[in-house]
């Protein structure tokens, strides 16, 4: 996999997190007794486990009269559940499984964790999703049917002070406002080329502080969700290739030309 030559690139993005998988028919019967078997085809590179509770099924849906929630991607912080985590030694890297969703995380723990890029993460995330796919085939006869993909990035912005938006975002441009907190909540749908929506775009922003109050930062989460053309990991994969070109040809629009500038954004 290659990266677009066309697409906006930064030497040092404020990407803080990423998030990709797929969402499948549920595997029933499970019997939390395959979570070690499971954790075997992994455990060479995630050596740690971690137990939350289960994602509740999410399906984009077009055409009805429904309101949609705000799309949230959840990383930790639940009881107890049947979600199972498998978490990389220096915790950077994590794989979620729970009996209809796969999900892999890069996060940026320190500054050592440097990007990778999502070429990197997709090719990884190919072939621990392969892994999965076929230990469900040999053991339960279960044929992977893909019926979600999803992908979201997370950018942390560092501000000295929530009024410095408009130096980042194009959301408030010359406009003085002595910001106290932001919330802003954005989703479109995306069309294919038959014109026909198969995904929705998710924006996020967010004023958001440090646990001791100390650090602030703008919180700009961008996700896409929806359902490939086909139900195989093939189409899952190609969705998650336009996803990603979504995702940062909008970062490039809505952050500022200040912004590109501090990121080094490449000529």
């Amino acid at each position: 996999m290659q990266r677009p030559p066309h697409l906006p690139d930064f030497d040092e993005p404020p990407l803080n997190e990423v998030v990709l998988g797929v969402q499948f028919a549920p595997l029933t019967p499970f019997n939390s007794v395959y979570l070690r078997e499971i954790w075997d085809l992994y455990r060479d590179k995630y050596p740690k486990v971690q137990e939350f509770a289960s994602l509740p099924p999410h399906f984009e849906t077009f055409g009805g009269q429904e309101i949609l929630p705000p799309f949230r991607v959840q990383f930790g912080g639940a009881p107890p559940g049947s979600r199972i985590w498998f978490v990389a030694e220096e915790e950077n890297r994590l794989l979620q499984f729970q009996p209809d969703r796969f999900l892999a995380n890069w996060r940026k723990n320190s500054d050592q964790h440097h990007y990778p890029r999502f070429e990197a993460i997709a090719e990884t995330y190919r072939i621990d999703l392969d892994k999965l796919a076929a230990y469900l085939h040999e053991r339960f006869r279960h044929v992977m049917d893909i019926n979600q993909a999803e992908l979201t990035y997370i950018n942390i912005i560092e501000v000295d002070d929530f009024s410095e938006i408009s130096n980042w975002l194009n959301l408030l441009n010359n406009v003085s406002i002595d910001v106290e907190g932001l919330v802003v909540d954005l989703r479109e749908i995306i069309k294919n080329g038959e014109d026909r929506p198969f995904a929705r775009f998710y924006h996020s922003v967010q004023a958001v502080r440090s646990l001791d109050g100390g650090r602030k930062a703008i919180n700009l989460s961008l996700s896409v969700r929806g359902k490939p053309e086909s139900r195989d990991i093939n189409s899952a994969m190609m969705f998650l290739q336009i996803a990603r070109e979504a995702i940062v040809t909008r970062f490039d629009k809505i952050t500022t030309e200040n912004a590109h500038t501090h990121w080094g954004k490449k000529k």
